[in-house]
């Protein structure tokens, strides 16, 4: 039964490649594209139910046995987070459909959403370090055609911008991973966490650790976050919702994943350094929030201020604390995403993205409020 946990990577990945042969059929594109993020919600509450009852879902793939093989593992947590990321995707497909436009749409804009949703989900299975690389970039390269997308002046630049900031974690994180496999000997999370444990965090796995903090802190916009704002306005809607709903939010899960598995012996140390971070990106963030008057940029920056949240509830160490961070990082993916929907339909009825210009949008469009 435990082979189902493959499904939330195989329906889309095969979606993806089923839309790309048929790039010129805008019908079945959009139609197969919204069936597959259903289908993908229907089988991730299912296994929240599982998980629920049966516990913790281990699938070696290939028959390989951990720590040597490709490892699906599947918690109550990533179980949470891939419901609130097919819920999401069917959302921002839904408003793509109805405001991307035929050129963009026929650019492999639904098998690019998918192969995303692909990454995301894997990011979230996935039992290895090298095999959440992996997952990383194939997130990453649909990020970056998605980015594009439109090719303005604007687009490109922040997609050079994006691709260069993300190459250079990317190489940190391979570093990251070489370290720490000529001090361990494996990659797998669970056996990581075993082989740090007898060997101790010495002074080398924790400046390890916080080349990873400092890798995924680039990912998950904490502190490091110059790249994220232009990255964010320059899509169009249904894209930068997508982008502020589970992009940052892959960093954070992995945040979380290693700092209460792997590298969770000098508190004093890693976590003391998180807080800070996690509070200097909550001031930065709101005071970027206050300084804009369009309506795009202080979403975005509301994308930094929940990271900032996010990441001080582990950094607090407590269960209560941890509790806390987990609700509000399946929370605020599904919110966030409807958030920048919300903020696309006011800017298209509106006309603008300035809030100086718009007004009288309580009577013509009460829904709205």
């Amino acid at each position: 039964m435990n082979n189902l946990v493959i499904l939330p990577l195989i329906i889309p990945l095969l979606t993806g490649i089923i839309l790309g042969i048929f790039k010129n059929n805008l019908a079945l594109q959009r139609r197969l594209s919204l069936a597959s993020m259903a289908l993908t919600f229907v089988v991730s509450l299912y296994l929240v139910q599982f998980v629920s009852e049966e516990g913790i879902q281990i699938l070696e793939l290939g028959g390989w046995q951990a720590p040597f093989g490709i490892v699906l593992v599947l918690d109550m947590l990533p179980a949470l987070l891939l419901v609130a990321t097919a819920l999401v995707g069917f959302a921002c497909l839904l408003y793509a459909v109805h405001s991307i436009g035929e050129n963009k749409e026929r650019f492999y804009f639904y098998s690019l959403f998918q192969f995303l949703i692909v990454g995301v989900n894997g990011s979230f299975l996935t039992g290895d370090l090298f095999n959440l690389f992996v997952f990383f970039e194939v997130m990453l390269f649909s990020s970056y055609v998605l980015l594009s997308l439109g090719s303005t002046k604007i687009q490109l630049r922040e997609t050079i911008k994006y691709a260069l900031i993300n190459t250079l974690s990317s190489t940190l994180f391979v570093v990251g991973i070489a370290y720490l496999y000529s001090v361990t000997g494996t990659l797998n999370m669970a056996h990581l966490s075993v082989r740090i444990a007898e060997v101790g965090q010495t002074g080398f796995i924790t400046a390890v650790a916080i080349l990873f903090l400092v890798v995924f802190s680039i990912k998950a916009g904490l502190f490091l976050y110059f790249w994220l704002p232009g990255s964010y306005m320059a899509p169009p809607g249904a894209v930068g919702a997508i982008f502020a709903a589970l992009l940052t939010k892959v960093g954070i899960y992995v945040i979380i994943r290693m700092y209460t598995l792997i590298f969770y012996h000098q508190p004093e140390i890693t976590h003391l350094l998180m807080a800070v971070m996690a509070g200097l990106t909550m001031l930065l963030g709101g005071i970027g929030a206050i300084a804009q008057w369009d309506i795009r940029a202080i979403l975005v920056y509301n994308v930094v201020i929940s990271v900032g949240f996010i990441i001080s509830g582990l950094a607090f160490g407590t269960s209560a604390s941890l509790m806390g961070a987990v609700y509000y990082t399946v929370h605020d993916i599904v919110m966030k995403g409807l958030l920048f929907l919300l903020g696309g339909t006011v800017i298209s009825i509106a006309g603008t993205a300035r809030l100086k210009e718009m007004s009288g949008l309580i009577r013509s469009h009460p829904l709205l409020g």
